[in-house]
């Protein structure tokens, strides 16, 4: 039976369209993206991920504190708003102090784990952990505590583990990858290397002090936690985090020092970094109007700078007054004293797009990692005033780099602050090397959210990777670090010197045997 020619031939070509139609939307997965820490900066790393993932076709499901506040395909809230307090713009100077203090730093593990706590008390992550839904695969944040890494076990689906900040111990172990205390900067050391022979006792010991918090807290603690949520089938969140497909670390070695790293340790720093655009007509107006230059001074989303200490907050007010610089300052205009005339102020502030404004000259910064990538990026230098946590060794990178200074709050006043903003804006050598850090830090094979991009669909068509990891997770801590090979060459050479020195002692006693003379009334045989 003969069929018409011209539909036949339409359908033929169609055919390879639909085939590749399928083929595209058989490669999409299902995607759980969880993130239980309730931090607006960390999340602009993370939600541009996530984006970007739902954009190429897959459906991804994110748990979160800030869901979208526009519907986007393929992207699915589940939000957890209200589970934790929000700390944007609630930090004060005294919480800074008890922060930046040893019992803030080692607070830090016990807070996440309650904060964690809370966010399985929510209805929406009480549905999660009782669905039937099917996930190819989950995307967890680690910050101190593994909270929603269990759910890669429940879903039955590799697991990709993301941090925001440089990488944490516990997340290079995970992956068996080197850390070493001698030559490798630490989350929680304010030191940048090379490092000198007392900064490398203290990163030893902070090394074990924060090895033991991770067993203590995020795996013994966790551990309890998922047993009350999950029961006892649920294994230990050891062996949970030693599935780990891919690490994407928000590092880059062109700001910081190059680690080795196994295929699965990527770096990505800069991920949430955007192409900036236009300002507001405000901003932009403000930004022009400046041949001279502008002092762009932010703390982040959190610390308040109103609750300086009040001979603080004036000496800042008077540098600026004196300043042939307009300064940008992102604080409450209602909770500040008067500014001067050359000072804008305002809660909220565009920062990329800010920093990419040619006439921007010094970023007054907190240090933050997020805020410091934005910099670097620019080619905008930097006076570091870090508050607590990995600002100060952010900061030290800063100086190390050649691309700005340094000031402690403790330490600010009206002298220190003018010394180093007069050292920033005048000498070239600081904005030159700012622009040769920028140049470093975007010169790369690919973009980094194109980078993490490819990697998490690289897990997604192997389903898992455990290939990337290194063979040190097959060892135990003493093989690791070969303290049996080591009590082994110990033993050898014990026993070869004890049969060397049996060997002597008895030539020497033949020897002396033979070397004796015969007593009188004796004769020799």
């Amino acid at each position: 039976m003969r069929v018409g020619g011209a539909p036949c031939v339409s359908l033929l070509l169609l055919l390879p369209l639909l085939v590749l139609q399928n083929a595209a939307v058989s490669d999409a997965a299902n995607i759980l993206a969880a993130v239980w820490l309730i931090s607006p900066s960390h999340f602009s790393m993370l939600g541009r991920l996530f984006s970007e993932l739902a954009a190429r076709g897959h459906n991804v499901t994110v748990l979160s504190h800030f869901p979208r506040q526009s519907p986007q395909p393929n992207y699915t809230d589940i939000s957890i708003a209200g589970s934790l307090p929000s700390y944007a713009d609630k930090v004060t100077m005294d919480l800074v102090e008890m922060a930046s203090s040893p019992i803030g730093h080692l607070y830090n593990w016990p807070f996440s784990l309650d904060s964690c706590r809370s966010v399985y008390n929510h209805p929406e992550v009480e549905k999660l952990v009782h669905t039937q839904d099917h996930y190819d695969l989950v995307i967890a944040e680690i910050f101190y505590v593994d909270c929603m890494a269990v759910f890669a076990h429940k879903f039955r689906a590799p697991l990709v583990s993301i941090v925001t900040s440089m990488a944490f111990p516990s997340a290079y172990d995970r992956m068996g990858n080197p850390d070493h205390p001698a030559y490798m900067d630490s989350y929680f050391s304010p030191h940048s290397a090379p490092f000198t022979f007392w900064q490398r006792v203290k990163n030893s010991f902070l090394h074990v002090v924060a090895r033991f918090c991770d067993w203590w807290f995020s795996e013994r603690g966790m551990d309890q936690l998922l047993g009350e949520v999950f029961g006892d089938a649920v294994p230990p969140i050891g062996d949970i985090m030693r599935n780990t497909s891919l690490l994407l670390v928000n590092s880059h070695w062109s700001y910081s020092n190059p680690t080795p790293t196994v295929p699965g340790v990527v770096e990505v720093g800069g991920l949430h970094v955007k192409e900036p655009r236009s300002l507001p007509q405000e901003l932009q107006q403000f930004l022009d109007g400046s041949p001279q230059g502008v002092v762009y001074f932010s703390l982040g989303t959190m610390v308040r700078p109103d609750s300086f200490a009040p001979e603080k907050l004036q000496a800042l007010l008077d540098v600026f007054a004196e300043l042939p610089q307009r300064v940008l300052w992102k604080v409450d205009p209602a909770k500040v004293p008067r500014l001067p005339p050359n000072v804008m102020a305002s809660k909220w502030m565009p920062q990329n797009d800010v920093l990419n404004h040619p006439n921007v000259r010094v970023f007054i910064t907190h240090s933050g990692l997020m805020g410091t990538q934005e910099a670097v990026a620019a080619g905008v230098p930097m006076l570091a005033m870090p508050m607590f946590d990995d600002q100060f060794l952010n900061a030290d990178r800063v100086v190390a780099g050649g691309s700005g200074l340094k000031l402690l709050y403790r330490d600010l006043s009206r002298g220190t602050l003018a010394t180093a903003l007069n050292q920033l804006l005048n000498d070239p050598r600081y904005y030159e090397r700012a622009k040769h850090l920028s140049r470093l830090f975007r010169d790369r094979p690919r973009p980094p959210l194109e980078e993490a991009v490819y990697w998490v669909e690289y897990v997604i068509r192997h389903r898992g990777a455990p290939h990337l990891r290194s063979a040190a997770l097959d060892l135990s801590w003493y093989q690791y670090l070969l303290l049996d090979v080591a009590a082994f060459v110990v033993a050898t050479l014990a026993a070869a010197l004890l049969v060397l020195y049996l060997v002597i002692r008895k030539i020497s006693s033949c020897l002396v045997g033979t070397s004796r003379p015969v007593p009188k009334g004796k004769k020799r045989n």
